[in-house]
């Protein structure tokens, strides 16, 4: 068993699945085990990832997902993630995607800092999210600085930015019945959902470092939402939640709580 679990979804990004799992690979800190959560991605990004997988530290999975209904009948990389969180091991888990870049400290630091903060339960570290032209030019960067600690994550922290112990699963899922949110309506900020229910019981603590890097690409689900022209899975999708109404409910239950 590993001491800490690195779980990836991947889904159609050939252009930055291998960057993504290199920067992994390439880590400091060796102790960990890598889920790659694959949403049956076409043949030309299982080409990139085929010769990663030599590495014993990852552990593949390919679903059968074909049909665009499936797709929006769920959270896709949220039902992949739930399937690694219902049976890993590790003492601390964190998140990748095909189109985030950690650099090579990231575990290293990461890992020091619950170590050496046992009463510490998540963490989170700065980042930068760049948004790319449809010839992967960087035309905007967003640097999200990890400065305070923070009973308000959603749509404030990155998918990627976190590290928590395995033993806060237990509370979430007796809390909530389930891990990360499968509803469609969440497609759009899975991982702010995510945190809501996190911070329902612990804060965010930070790491004032930039740790990784994402990018945002004309494939990825954000890029699409915010199209003008939209493609048939995004039609499909049904109305979004949004990160106000998240943010409010937290905000509100902190006051209570009081």
């Amino acid at each position: 068993m590993s001491k800490v679990c690195i779980i990836m979804t991947s889904y159609n990004k050939p252009k930055f699945i291998g960057k993504a799992l290199q920067g992994i690979l390439n880590q400091t800190y060796k102790d960990f085990e890598l889920y790659l959560m694959d949403d049956n991605s076409n043949e030309e990004t299982q080409k990139v990832i085929e010769p990663f997988l030599k590495d014993d530290r990852i552990k593949f999975f390919k679903s059968k997902v074909e049909s665009i209904s499936e797709r929006v009948s769920k959270v896709r990389y949220a039902v992949l993630i739930n399937k690694v969180l219902n049976e890993v091991n590790s003492k601390y888990i964190t998140y990748a995607t095909d189109d985030n870049v950690y650099r090579p400290n990231r575990l290293e630091k990461m890992v020091e800092f619950l170590d050496d903060n046992p009463n510490i339960n998540v963490i989170y570290s700065s980042s930068i999210t760049n948004f790319l032209d449809n010839e992967d030019n960087i035309v905007r960067s967003i640097n999200r600085q990890a400065k305070e600690v923070t009973w308000c994550a959603p749509c404030i922290l990155d998918h990627c930015s976190i590290m928590h112990r395995a033993s806060i699963l237990p509370i979430i899922k007796k809390r909530f019945e389930s891990y990360w949110d499968e509803n469609p309506q969440f497609y759009r900020i899975g991982d702010a959902r995510f945190f809501w229910k996190i911070n329902h019981f612990w804060p965010f603590h930070p790491i004032n470092e930039i740790l990784d890097d994402n990018y945002i690409t004309e494939t990825s689900i954000h890029h699409q939402l915010f199209s003008k022209e939209k493609s048939e899975f995004i039609k499909k999708l049904p109305k979004q939640r949004t990160c106000k109404e998240l943010r409010s409910f937290l905000k509100n239950y902190r006051k209570e709580a009081k």
